[in-house]
């Protein structure tokens, strides 16, 4: 609230000064979204006047404004010199204009905006601060101390400005990255942080807790992986009872077969698999049916009087959704953890200590066409006898889900093994799986002794605590996926966890690269001019309803490594589109970043 107050007292201060300004020459009036560039009036003649520099490119538009106010204040003996886009030349008028001015001046915004170079070698005052807000305070500090007599280049309205010690440098990425701020689709509730090389370069509400919609998925990957380790797999096995299997006779086995959960959440089919692109590391089902048919055939058996029985306990708790919890102290008011759309529309699978397919049967290629199970475990068992039955065994009895005897009452036909737990980041990180991401966040609490939704979030909680220290205040877990209205994250945890993997770690190998592979393949850095190039920008994104989020991690071409986050969240944000001013401008002045001080 102080940033904000502090820009409707700039605008105060121009009030009680207006009749300074000549009545023609004032500001449009503008409606939002609907800005414009001064009229020509308001540039003012600058013969001998003091001249006030800024930008003249639509993301400028408030530090335009904001320059008209100055120039207010200064009434008659100031002009405004429009010193032309970002990256475009100064327009030749414009530096007449200026050549026509008094020595000294102001400039209003940052060097990204108005550069060194556009000064023409002029000792002038820059008046700026973080974003649109605190640029505005500091030219009411501005005007305060001129409407005193006082001098101006002491005022400081922000805080933010950086002192004479600042290297160009870093004065324009600071000024890049923090142009999210003062885009017009900025909403209040918005953190940011930037770090390069590991050490703090900008921050903005950077420990206020918000909603990261699948940005919490950094954390769920990051305790994982703490918990259980990079090599951690998951196994699931069939085994017949041992007396009915030395009983078989005439080619029958008098029993069923048990498939047995391991809580493995990329169990799954060649055709599950390979419906969509790209390629993605699986846990081939296919292959355990094959190596059972070759244990049946070694036992002469070839058809089976029983049934194909799932058994899901590895997670005993047996919650197959989350549409009917919620968390602690909730009201009637208070949302589930889980929206019943997310069910409806097939946002996640269906949850179980054995899953296959993410629990849908059938499936299809578009996501909102499977058919969702009733019962995981059952469908598991379903899929099993398929693949088991297409290659030629006889199985009498339908599937259905139920427990395995014990292991010293059974033998082993065959198991599988899953892929690592690094092998997975992709599919939760880059892909931003769901179904995957809540089966590896039961796996935390059933590590820890409970895995139902409740405990594994309590657990990993505390992994988190033990991971960051304080950096994890505010975080709320709720869910591993990130769908739950009820997690919060800071972008300080948000940008920890990512310094904690290091920018050479598979962990950030396996977030998206912005602009070419899912689920930012539509949005990557810009180049600054036609042709140029840009960082490649490792990052993980996030979007719900009222949330748009992203953070990751970059190395520039002299080794710089940048950590950035941001959250944004407001009602509906969501219909700002996927690739929102707010991520991209971030994603812009990371991938920029080719001007930092050689190593």
């Amino acid at each position: 609230m102080g940033r904000i107050s502090n820009a409707i007292a700039a605008t105060l201060v121009v009030a009680g000064l207006v009749g300074m300004w000549p009545t023609s020459a004032g500001a449009q009036a503008t409606s939002a979204g609907s800005a414009t560039l001064p009229p020509p009036a308001v540039l003012g003649d600058c013969a001998g006047a003091v001249p006030v520099i800024v930008a003249s490119d639509a993301d400028a538009q408030s530090d335009i404004y904001s320059a008209v106010t100055l120039a207010g204040v200064l009434g008659s003996t100031s002009c405004i010199v429009l010193a032309g886009g970002r990256d475009e030349p100064f327009p030749q008028a414009q530096l007449d204009r200026l050549a026509a001015a008094a020595s000294g001046g102001y400039v209003v915004g940052g060097p990204a905006a108005v550069p060194n170079a556009k000064l023409s070698g002029r000792d002038m005052i820059r008046v700026w601060g973080a974003d649109r807000w605190e640029t505005a305070a500091a030219v009411g500090a501005v005007a305060a101390a001129l409407a005193a007599g006082e001098d101006p280049s002491a005022s400081d309205g922000s805080g933010d400005q950086p002192d004479d010690d600042t290297p160009a440098w870093q004065q324009r990425l600071v000024t890049e990255f923090s142009a999210a701020l003062r885009s017009s689709d900025a909403p209040d509730d918005m953190c940011m942080s930037l770090y390069r090389n590991g050490e703090p370069v900008f921050e903005h509400q950077t420990g206020t807790p918000l909603l990261p919609a699948s940005l919490i998925k950094l954390a769920t990957a990051s305790v994982v992986l703490s918990e259980l380790g990079a090599d951690a797999t998951f196994t699931t096995r069939v085994v017949a009872d041992a007396g009915a299997l030395a009983a078989a006779s005439d080619g029958v086995l008098r029993g069923d077969l048990y498939l047995i959960g391991g809580g493995d959440p990329v169990l799954a089919t060649p055709g599950y698999i390979n419906r969509i692109v790209p390629e993605r590391p699986y846990t081939d089902v296919t292959k355990l049916a094959d190596d059972v048919m070759a244990a049946l055939d070694a036992h002469g058996i070839d058809t089976i009087d029983g049934a194909i029985v799932g058994d899901g306990s590895w997670f005993a708790d047996g919650e197959q959704t989350y549409t009917s919890h919620y968390p602690p102290g909730a009201t009637p008011d208070t949302p589930p953890v889980w929206k019943q759309s997310y069910m409806s529309q097939n946002f996640v699978g269906v949850l179980s200590g054995l899953v296959i397919n993410d629990g849908y049967s059938p499936y299809t290629v578009s996501r909102l066409s499977h058919t969702r199970s009733a019962d995981a475990t059952q469908a598991a068992a379903s899929d099993f006898d398929d693949l088991l039955e297409a290659q030629g065994l006889v199985i009498r009895h339908r599937p259905r889900s139920g427990s395995a005897p014990s292991a010293s009452d059974s033998t082993s036909l065959g198991s599988i093994t899953s892929p690592p737990v690094e092998d997975m980041l992709v599919r939760i990180l880059r892909i931003s799986e769901n179904t995957p991401a809540e089966m590896l966040f039961k796996q935390i609490g059933r590590h820890r002794g409970d895995s139902s939704r409740a405990a594994s979030a309590a657990a990993a909680t505390t992994a988190l605590r033990d991971l960051l220290g304080s950096a994890a205040d505010g975080v709320v877990l709720v869910d591993g996926s990130g769908l739950s209205v009820h997690n919060r994250m800071t972008c300080e945890a948000a940008a920890q966890l990512l310094l904690l993997a290091g920018d050479d770690s598979r962990f950030a190998a396996s977030l998206s690269i912005a602009g070419r592979t899912p689920t930012l393949q539509s949005c990557g850095p810009r180049p600054a001019a036609p042709g140029g190039s840009t960082n490649t920008v490792y990052a993980k994104g996030g979007q719900l309803n009222d949330s748009s989020s992203i953070a990751g991690v970059s190395t520039a071409p002299n080794g710089d490594v940048l950590t950035f986050a941001m959250i944004a969240n407001e009602p509906l944000i969501i219909r700002l589109g996927s690739c929102n001013a707010l991520r991209q401008l971030t994603l812009d002045a990371i991938g920029r970043y080719t001007y930092g001080p050689d190593s």
